[in-house]
C-alpha cells in the first residue's frame, strides 16, 4: 500500500520564501491532521475502555455491591445479638448507615431502606424526596439565570437528563424565535454592505469546496470505468470523496486529490491567493470543528469517569485509570471478603472497632475505599 500524499506547500523555485497565507494553509493542515489523530485516538481507547468496563468493571462493582450487602447485614446481625459500649454503636450505625446510603443510590432495595430507617430513625424516601426537591429547585433557578426564560417545575427531570436537555433547548428555541418575530431597528446602509459581503465571502468558499468536489466526482465516476478491479477502486474513492465532502473536509479532498493525481506539488504552490484565502477560511473551521469534537468526546470520558474538569487527561491516561479503578476495586473486594469472614467473630469485630475513627463531617468518607482496612 502506497503511503499516503502529504497535503503541504513548498516555496515556488523562484519564490523567496513562502507566504503569510501560504505559511498559515500549512500551519492549519498540521492542527487538523494532528487533531484527526487525536480524536481517532481517543475513540479507540474509549471503546478499547467501554468494551473493558462491561467486561471486567461492571462485574466486579455488582460483586462489590452484593459483599457491602452481605456486609450491612452482618453488622446489623451483630449489633442486633450482642452488646457494645455506646462508642462502638456509634462507630456501627455511622457504617452501616454509609453503606445502606452508598447501596441505595443504585438500588432500591427496600431491606436497606429499612434498616436505614432503623438506624437514622428518619424515613429515606422522605429525604431523598426531598433532597430531590431541593436540587430540583436550585437547577431550575440555575438554568433560568443562564438562559434566561422561564421554567415550570416539571421542566427538571434529573432521572432523565437527556429529557431535561431537550426541553430546555426547546424553551430556548421559543425564546429566540420570539426574539426574531419582533420588529427589527432598521439596518444601516453600512450594515447591510457587510452583510451583502459577507454573504458573498461565504459563496466564494462555498464554491471553492465545491470545484474541488466537482473534480473529483468527474474523474472518479465508476460508471465510466470499464475495467472492474479500476471501478471498484474508482467506487471506493468516490464514497471517501462523498463523506469528505459532506462533512466540508477539504483537507481529506485534498488528499484525494493528491492521490489521484489531479493535483502535484507544483499546482499546491502556485494556488492564486484568492482561493488560498477561501481555503485557509474553510481550514479553519474545519479546525474549530474538530477541537470541539475532541473536547467532547474528552468531556464524556471525564463524565464516565467522574473526573475532574480540571485533572490532566489523555487517551493512554484513560487507559491507565480505568486499569487502576479495576485492581482497586479487586483489591476492595477481596478485602470485603475477608472482612466479612473475620466479623462472623464479634471479638475480632469489636477489636477492628477500638482502631476505627469516624470522619470529620463532609470528609467524603467511603467506608470501605477509604477507612475500611482490611482485618488481617
Amino acid at each position: 500500500m502506497s503511503a499516503k500524499k502529504v497535503v503541504h506547500i513548498k516555496a515556488a523555485p523562484a519564490q523567496a520564501a513562502l507566504s503569510p497565507a501560504q505559511k498559515k494553509f500549512n500551519n492549519l493542515i498540521k492542527k487538523i491532521d494532528v487533531q484527526k489523530q487525536l480524536l481517532a485516538e481517543w475513540q479507540k481507547m474509549f471503546e478499547r475502555c467501554q468494551r473493558d468496563a462491561v467486561e471486567k468493571l461492571v462485574p466486579l462493582k455488582q460483586s462489590m455491591k452484593e459483599q457491602q450487602t452481605a456486609m450491612v447485614q452482618l453488622l446489623d446481625r451483630q449489633f442486633t445479638s450482642n452488646k457494645f459500649t455506646r462508642n462502638q454503636q456509634e462507630k456501627l450505625t455511622h457504617i452501616i448507615v454509609e453503606l445502606c446510603e452508598e447501596l441505595l443510590c443504585s438500588d432500591d432495595n427496600a431491606e436497606l431502606k429499612s434498616m436505614y430507617n432503623k438506624y437514622t430513625q428518619s424515613d429515606y424516601d422522605t429525604e431523598a424526596e426531598e433532597e430531590q426537591d431541593m436540587t430540583t429547585e436550585f437547577m431550575k433557578s440555575m438554568f433560568e439565570k443562564e438562559f434566561g426564560i422561564a421554567l415550570d417545575d416539571d421542566d427538571i427531570d434529573l432521572q432523565n437528563p437527556q429529557a431535561t436537555a431537550e426541553r430546555l433547548t426547546a424553551k430556548v428555541k421559543q425564546l429566540e424565535a420570539a426574539a426574531a418575530a419582533r420588529p427589527q431597528r432598521k439596518k444601516s446602509a453600512k450594515q447591510l454592505a457587510k452583510e451583502a459581503r459577507e454573504a458573498e465571502e461565504a459563496a466564494n468558499v462555498s464554491k471553492s469546496i465545491q470545484a474541488v468536489y466537482r473534480q473529483l466526482t468527474a474523474a472518479l465516476h465508476p460508471d465510466r470505468e470499464q475495467d472492474p478491479v479500476e471501478r471498484e477502486r474508482k467506487t471506493e474513492l468516490m464514497q471517501q470523496v462523498t463523506v469528505a465532502y459532506s462533512n466540508k473536509d477539504l483537507l481529506k479532498l485534498l488528499e484525494l486529490q493528491l492521490a489521484v493525481e489531479q493535483i502535484d506539488q507544483s499546482k499546491l504552490s502556485s494556488l492564486s491567493a484568492e482561493r488560498l484565502k477561501h481555503y485557509n477560511k474553510i481550514l479553519s473551521d474545519q479546525l474549530a470543528e474538530l477541537q470541539d469534537e475532541v473536547l467532547f468526546k474528552e468531556n464524556e470520558i471525564r463524565m464516565m469517569l467522574q473526573l475532574s474538569p480540571f485533572e490532566p487527561l489523555s487517551p493512554n491516561r484513560l487507559v491507565t485509570l480505568l486499569k487502576h479503578d479495576i485492581q482497586t476495586l479487586r483489591a476492595a473486594l477481596k478485602g470485603i471478603q475477608n472482612d466479612l469472614q473475620v466479623f462472623q467473630d464479634v471479638k475480632n469485630l469489636k477489636a477492628w472497632l477500638k482502631n476505627f475513627r469516624l470522619p470529620q463531617p463532609e470528609s467524603g468518607f467511603d467506608p470501605f475505599f477509604d477507612e475500611f482496612p482490611s482485618f488481617r
